[in-house]
């Protein structure tokens, strides 16, 4: 799937394939690759960089017939800060289960910070994820209540939810990588906040963030527990006995009480497609 993406991306940039880059993921169940933009690929098509990165992804979908997700990170200049642009589309990468799902997201556009500065709750975000990590859902309850409470009254914007909503995702990752650090917790973790979110619930409001804490919290507990070291060999003898019947993950992770994003990041059958952008002004 990775070589077909690729062979898509750089039929597309043609002259300037050298800048993609075929995996830049350490994970082996997300298919990434990389590409390096500078304003002056789409200068010479006389297109934005808006048009030029839409038509991209569109050519990849139409010639690979997957899903895929283009990530622009933040716009720098040099190739010395490339890192930096790198990190942004990374952070986008942890945001989409609690944005509106679209198939390209810029993160100039999903980061907008206005000239009132940032403003970060942490205090109570904090406590929150206490509260996720000890699994008290009526403390959750509580947590998410003044959380929201606080951004209320400080006048909230949209940016400074988003900026709150990544402190707070990126402090999960934190805490589930330190459990375990052979899976994509950051993939695991956007399934979770995907899966917690239902038809009439916005993403990232006050509903779908007790339920998505809730999640994983229960996810957490389930790490500790160190459930990867048997759970596999027992799924696996499961699948081997019923192999003929209709077995779904769902049901696999209700039996044997794991969750299922974390049993699919287990068996590496994760068939996300993403395609993270660094953007690059040419000094």
């Amino acid at each position: 799937m990775l070589a077909k993406i690729y062979s898509a991306a750089t039929d597309y940039l043609k002259d300037d394939a050298d800048f993609c880059i075929r995996d830049i993921s350490d994970s082996e169940q997300v298919y990434d690759i990389g590409f390096v933009y500078s304003d002056s690929m789409g200068q010479r098509l006389q297109l934005t960089t808006r048009e030029y990165l839409v038509g991209l992804l569109e050519y990849l979908e139409a010639n690979t017939n997957l899903s895929i997700t283009v990530l622009v990170g933040k716009s720098v200049t040099g190739i010395k800060n490339i890192s930096k642009s790198y990190g942004t589309a990374n952070m986008l990468h942890s945001l989409q289960g609690f944005r509106e799902k679209k198939n390209i997201y810029f993160y100039e556009e999903e980061y907008k910070v206005g000239e009132s500065g940032i403003i970060i709750c942490k205090k109570e975000l904090d406590a929150l994820i206490a509260a996720i990590e000890r699994g008290e859902h009526v403390e959750i309850r509580k947590c998410v209540d003044d959380f929201y409470g606080e951004m209320q009254k400080t006048g909230v914007t949209g940016s400074t939810m988003n900026l709150n909503i990544n402190y707070l995702l990126f402090q999960l990752i934190h805490l589930a990588s330190e459990l375990d650090s052979e899976v994509n917790q950051e993939e695991i973790l956007r399934i979770i906040s995907e899966t917690t979110s239902e038809e009439g619930i916005s993403r990232g409001g006050k509903t779908h963030l007790c339920r998505m804490a809730y999640a994983y919290g229960e996810y957490i507990a389930q790490l500790r527990k160190n459930v990867s070291r048997g759970v596999l060999g027992d799924v696996e003898e499961e699948i081997k006995k019923n192999f003929a019947s209709n077995l779904t993950l769902k049901d696999l992770s209700e039996k044997y009480f794991v969750n299922s994003a974390y049993l699919g990041q287990l068996f590496r059958k994760n068939t996300a497609a993403h395609l993270r952008i660094i953007l690059t002004k040419r000094e």
